[in-house]
């Protein structure tokens, strides 16, 4: 796509600060992040939760320098018993929350601190990033402990231990107004990192103090902005120094549920399997992700009628 300045919504984009041994990324999804939070009716923290995995996965997951796909998950002992955000490249991002809703409620029913939201939800547990290369390569994966108060603030410990990368992530997930009292899901977040300096870069540590101390200062309310660009956000930060916005990646959503492959996996599950799926004379299947009801007919899938 074409948007030299970041100026629509559901993109990402690295940028780069003149002279400095540091990359990023930043991104800002509205529709896209809607439609994936919107197909579940999720208590807004869950929500809120998995919308950061979606962020986190599309900022990184654009870096990939192959074809192949970034897998974020997070799963643990609290009511949100897993959570999953998929990233391939060229063809867009998805994510779900599998949670028990009963449990969920409870734990909510009390005033809980936003740094303690995470650990309330996910309880003890693991993070973890998979990096699918394709059918012919092993697939590569990086874990470590949900500790800390955030997912970013995991990420930047996963980057930390498994890359040996000093990392920040930012993420806001928030609603806005559209009108006719509608609301929307959209979020916006920005990823910075240190690179190796050499003698014509000069030293990689000032140069990510200096980098990191401006980062630090974004706000949640201009990462959500749907009327501050990516290009002009990063101004703000890096005027002083220069800063270049590289040609943004349109992210869309993208789901694999498709009829004739859901077929063939049922057609594959023994008889008694595809006996108790069936629902009002028709064998159902629910997509986790899009949360669509596919509906076939016993003899599709070689089911004898009863």
């Amino acid at each position: 796509m074409s948007d030299p300045l970041g100026e629509h919504d559901n993109i990402v984009a690295g940028f780069q600060i003149e002279g400095r041994t540091v990359r990023g990324r930043v991104t800002r999804i509205g529709s896209v992040l809607d439609e994936i939070l919107s197909a579940h009716d999720y208590p807004e923290p869950v929500a809120r939760l998995l919308g950061e995995a979606v962020l986190i996965t599309t900022l990184v997951g654009d870096a990939l320098k192959f074809d192949g796909r970034l897998i974020v998950q997070a799963q643990g002992d609290g009511p949100v018993r897993f959570l999953v955000a998929e990233y391939v490249t060229g063809e867009g991002v998805r994510g779900f929350a599998s949670m028990d809703r009963d449990a969920v409620d409870a734990a909510l029913a009390g005033e809980i601190a936003p740094e303690a939201m995470m650990s309330t939800l996910l309880g003890r547990g693991s993070f973890a990033m998979t990096i699918d290369h394709g059918p012919d390569m092993d697939q590569y994966q990086g874990v470590v402990a949900l500790e800390g108060t955030s997912l970013s603030e995991v990420a930047e410990t996963y980057f930390r231990q498994s890359e040996q990368t000093p990392t920040r992530l930012r993420c806001a997930i928030g609603e806005i107004w559209t009108g006719d009292e509608a609301r929307q899901w959209r979020g916006g977040g920005a990823l910075l990192q240190s690179v190796a300096g050499d003698e014509a870069r000069g030293s990689a540590e000032e140069d990510w103090d200096h980098a990191r101390a401006l980062f630090e200062t974004v706000e949640d309310g201009e990462l959500l902005d749907p009327d501050l660009s990516a290009g002009a956000l990063l101004y703000r930060l890096y005027n002083e120094d220069g800063v270049r916005l590289l040609e943004p990646t349109a992210v869309t959503r993208r789901c694999s549920c498709e009829r004739e492959r859901l077929r063939r996996i049922i057609a594959s599950f023994p008889a008694d399997d595809r006996s108790a799926m069936e629902s009002d004379g028709a064998i159902v299947m629910t997509c986790e992700y899009c949360n669509r009801d596919w509906r076939f007919e016993p003899s599709e899938v070689d089911l004898p009628s009863a």
